[in-house]
């Protein structure tokens, strides 16, 4: 076991992935997909359709319950690539996650800026994993060099994916659209 006691219990997961479900059945229901500057606080903050604040709701509760069904419940880390799968969707769900929120007033640097800061999440959690292999080299976390470069691969894949996605499922307003 990896992880606490309660984490075994396949609960949790099971209710993230089906709170996922309905956070999509929320996205495409309405379909009112028109992005638009929302204030917090006097500040223009979000950038965003409610279809696409769900879809990012989906996407984050997929991503954590596929990691915690696969490693805790299943085991899937130890004897599958499983790993590659969950880089790509975490990376989706950072993205996704970003691409939330009043970026940029340029539209051609609005998804750069979502797969950076993704990137940036991921080589943080790299190093996360490296320290952790380096106070604790008999633990469960297997590192290398080609695992990183590969893991931030797909990561990038994923943010790109879902980059490709929104400007699918969302639409920006009249006015920006040539920018």
């Amino acid at each position: 076991m990896h992880g606490p006691e309660f984490l075994s219990n396949p609960t949790i997961p099971i209710i993230l992935i089906l709170g996922a479900g309905i956070f999509l059945y929320l996205s495409v229901k309405n379909g009112n997909t028109v992005r638009s500057v929302r204030k917090i606080n006097g500040a223009e903050i979000l950038d965003t359709s409610y279809e696409w604040i769900y879809f990012t709701g989906f996407i984050g509760l997929i991503a954590i319950g596929i990691h915690l069904l696969a490693e805790y419940n299943l085991h899937w880390y130890d004897v599958t690539p499983i790993d590659r799968f969950t880089h790509a969707i975490s990376g989706m769900a950072i993205t996704a996650i970003v691409l939330n929120f009043n970026l940029t007033s340029q539209r051609k640097f609005y998804y750069t800026i979502a797969i950076a800061a993704s990137w940036i999440a991921f080589i943080g959690w790299e190093l996360f994993e490296s320290v952790f292999v380096y106070l604790n080299p008999d633990g469960f976390i297997e590192i290398s060099n080609w695992d990183t470069a590969v893991d931030l691969w797909i990561d990038f894949l994923g943010g790109l994916s879902i980059c490709f996605l929104c400007d699918e499922l969302t639409e920006w307003p009249e006015e920006t659209r040539q920018k």
